[in-house]
């Protein structure tokens, strides 16, 4: 058990973490969305959609081959789990992104698309990428400079290449040097190589079925009722998705600093609950309190024909304060819980909003979306919080495939420990 006088508090442990990645991440991701607007401009609607369209279809790609190692990786970092664990996450990330890098190149070749096949280095970039090390040293600003470096190169690109016959290099070369700079700052560690832990598939769909949480009611709005209504609701969006944003952030920085202390103190679980969400419940409440705000601004930033958006933002507002509420949640349960409880978790959550988004949407649209954001949101808190909740009544696993995980975590320490 560390010693309290020491070891700095885990409020001054998370914001060295936090700060800095908040900082070159936000920095990065503005840089993009700049370098996104210019190609935009310069390609016209058409070049662009197709641009678009493609860096989605990657986008995608590149979550499978990251293996869940954004999360996964974080935690078998910051709780000395091996070099066996983590040699074995890259080589699985590296054998599934070769393979989906070859079927998109070969798609679009066969398509007539070969003028998109560099879009490739976006899947590439996201399976090869190792700022999960750095993240899971509570090493926050270089666990973000890949992504502050991507998002400049791609705006840099933008504005000097010929991008209407190579639309897809800027993107290409941006996630290509965050790629290559990722690598270079995070060495695989030494170490036993020992019994692989978690090598599964569990944070792949937990990570899939967020994403089926935050996207498929536009598709399923425009599928429906009208792409009017798709756009209109795709564009209100974007105002709890910064906030959205923020939180993962947080969270992500949440992670090695909680995974760390429970490491070395199981039993301090419930006075961390409660340190977290002295700051995520008013957090959350401050939120309520700007959905008025938001309802006035919707036509003033959007326009006036994105008005009848205004009920639906509030709503998304509201299940965005649910996220708000919950995010320490998602930290304590994934430092002490299992992969294949959290998958399951988000996957229930997941089924559910797409079932009441196929009731709701026809009936009442974008309102009806929203409310079924409401209901997944609530659904995932409160299992969430049930689970954290029994970790608080037994701090220290007594039986089954947690207090296996938990013992074996202790092992990889001492043998860490050992050879440093």
């Amino acid at each position: 058990m560390s010693d309290p006088t020491t070891t700095p508090s885990l409020g001054a442990r998370w914001r060295a973490v936090t700060g800095p990645l908040l900082v070159a991440r936000v920095f990065g991701q503005a840089a993009e969305f700049g370098g996104w607007v210019v190609l935009a401009r310069r390609l016209g609607a058409t070049s662009f959609g197709r641009v678009a369209v493609a860096f989605l279809v990657c986008r995608y790609a590149g979550l499978l081959a990251d293996w869940g190692a954004s999360l996964r990786g974080v935690i078998d970092v910051a709780a000395d789990r091996g070099g066996g664990s983590i040699r074995a996450l890259v080589r699985r990330r590296t054998s599934v992104t070769v393979a989906l890098v070859a079927a998109y190149v070969a798609g679009a070749v066969v398509s007539g698309n070969a003028r998109l096949a560099p879009m490739a280095v976006v899947i590439a970039c996201l399976g090869l990428s190792r700022d999960w090390l750095s993240l899971g040293q509570e090493r926050g600003l270089r666990s973000a400079i890949p992504l502050a470096v991507q998002g400049a190169s791609i705006l840099a690109a933008a504005l000097v290449l010929p991008v209407t016959h190579h639309p897809a290099l800027p993107v290409a070369i941006g996630y290509g040097a965050a790629a290559l700079l990722s690598i270079a700052l995070n060495r695989l560690p030494d170490g036993p190589r020992g019994r692989v832990v978690g090598l599964d598939a569990w944070m792949l769909l937990a990570i899939m079925g967020t994403q089926v949480m935050s996207t498929l009611d536009t598709i399923l709005l425009a599928a429906l009722r009208s792409s009017h209504e798709a756009g209109i609701y795709a564009a209100i969006y974007r105002l709890p998705n910064g906030w959205v944003a923020l939180l993962i952030i947080v969270m992500y920085g949440l992670l090695p600093v909680v995974t760390r202390s429970l490491r070395d103190d199981p039993a301090s679980i419930g006075d961390l609950r409660r340190s977290l969400l002295r700051w995520s419940l008013p957090a959350s409440l401050v939120l309520l309190a700007l959905a008025p705000v938001a309802y006035v601004l919707v036509p003033h930033v959007f326009g006036s024909s994105y008005a009848d958006g205004r009920v639906a933002v509030v709503l998304l507002i509201v299940a965005t304060a649910i996220q708000t509420a919950a995010v320490p949640l998602h930290s304590l349960y994934l430092a002490r819980g299992t992969d294949r409880g959290y998958a399951g978790f988000i996957t229930v959550a997941a089924v559910a909003n797409v079932v009441a988004n196929l009731a709701l949407i026809p009936r009442f649209g974008m309102e009806g979306a929203a409310v079924a954001t409401i209901v997944a949101n609530g659904l995932l808190a409160a299992a969430l919080w049930r689970a954290v909740a029994r970790f608080v009544r037994h701090p220290t696993p007594t039986g089954g495939a947690e207090a296996g995980r938990y013992a074996r975590s202790l092992v990889y320490r001492d043998l860490e420990a050992g050879t440093r």
